[in-house]
């Protein structure tokens, strides 16, 4: 039977909470399970479908107002292909604008780059020293990303031309403080203050908002990697120059978390190769859509991270600390390693990306284990606590 793509899910697999073809004049469920296949009626929009003579117009107002988030994001939506189908023929489809959200732009929503600051109660198995456990895992993480340029917050294919200059400076620095001896630690330490001072001299918070968000995260990266050197190398007078640029390192990260937000896609797509372009025809492609997703991925992982080292240093010297928030991020296992855009295009199509922040992760242990990425069994340790973690490895 020819696929004629519906534009939303039919009643019986919408209420079964399934994937649906949305063939007609019935889907592939309905045919087997023999039941009536009835499709919701179209909702008024004013949205149009790519083939419309209007497509034109669309793109060309996006062109000329490329701070208008809601019309690129809809823009976007509406060229977001539906997945082939199982041995069938597939049709081009512009999806329902909600549902296209879900499955390719989801992580673009500016709502979904404000921090949430709900009150989180501490678990009752938390205790100071177990943040040294953290630490020492975020410095483990550090060392895999001078030998392999990447780690479980720095996507592989985020640098994927180069590294900015102060990022540079910043691996190298980090791998000759990995190698350091008792000769040249304190040279080392220097040099690590040296370079982090001039990171936070050079902020200007006028010309800020004009900078690639791709180079303010960078500059977190790299701040990023000297704080935690400076702070938990054991060296006093580092650690007091490091506690003098924690504001720094928090100002640039709501920042970047603020550009998100207000410039949303038009901020992300200047960083990628032919975005712009893709968005002028008819449909971005799904490279396009995987290297916006890296972007912004790695900022959320960034902003996560970077708030834990923090909170963790002050609990660690005050014994108490304030929470900086939670953030959505996306705990769908897989999605962070796949190694092409098809790869992950194809993982979004086929399962719940699972786009929600730390505090929300009760869900998450209604899954297997094997469901879920590394980072966010991280974040459910942290947030919950190593008794409830370890139980729900036990139960998986």
């Amino acid at each position: 039977m020819e696929v004629v793509g519906a534009r939303r899910s039919c009643r019986h697999c919408s209420g079964a909470k399934r994937k649906c073809d949305r063939a007609v004049p019935s889907c592939r469920l309905c045919r087997r399970k023999k039941l009536e296949c009835v499709y919701p009626p179209r909702k008024p929009s004013r949205f149009v479908p790519i083939e419309s003579e209007n497509t034109t117009s669309i793109f060309s107002d996006l062109e000329s107002n490329l701070l208008d988030f809601e019309a690129m994001n809809d823009a976007l939506s509406l060229s977001f292909l539906a997945p082939a189908l199982d041995n069938q023929s597939s049709s081009t489809v512009a999806l329902d604008v909600e549902e296209a959200r879900h499955r390719g732009a989801w992580f673009l929503e500016p709502d979904s780059f404000l921090v949430d600051h709900r009150p989180m109660p501490i678990p009752l198995d938390f205790q100071i020293s177990d943040l040294y456990k953290y630490i020492g895992l975020f410095q483990e993480w550090m060392v895999s990303w001078v030998k392999t340029c990447h780690n479980p917050f720095i996507h592989p294919k985020l640098y994927r031309h180069g590294f900015p200059h102060c990022l540079q400076t910043a691996f190298t620095t980090y791998s000759a403080y990995i190698s350091r001896t008792p000769d040249n630690r304190a040279t080392i330490l220097g040099i690590v203050n040296d370079q982090a001072n001039i990171i936070t001299s050079m902020y200007d918070a006028e010309t800020d908002t004009s900078s690639p968000l791709l180079d303010d995260i960078a500059r977190i990266h790299a701040l990023l990697a000297y704080q935690i050197i400076s702070l938990f190398d054991g060296d006093i007078r580092s650690r007091h120059l490091a506690e003098k640029r924690t504001p720094y390192l928090t100002m640039f990260m709501d920042s970047a978390l603020e550009k998100a937000r207000r410039f949303g896609k038009e901020q992300i797509v200047a960083e990628t190769t032919n975005i712009t372009v893709a968005l002028c025809q008819s449909a971005i492609s799904d490279e396009s859509l995987w290297q916006l997703w890296i972007i912004s991925e790695s900022l959320r992982r960034t902003w996560l991270i970077s708030a834990a080292v923090i909170c963790g240093y002050e609990a660690i010297k005050e014994e108490w600390t304030s929470c900086y928030g939670d953030l959505l991020f996306t705990h769908g296992v897989d999605l962070w390693s796949a190694d092409s855009a098809s790869a992950w295009t194809k993982l979004v199509a086929e399962r719940d990306v699972l786009f929600l922040g730390r505090f929300d992760g009760e869900r998450l242990f209604k899954l297997p284990e094997r469901d879920v990425d590394e980072f966010s069994k991280l974040m459910l340790e942290l947030t919950f606590g190593k008794q409830r973690y370890a139980e729900w490895l036990h139960r998986a």
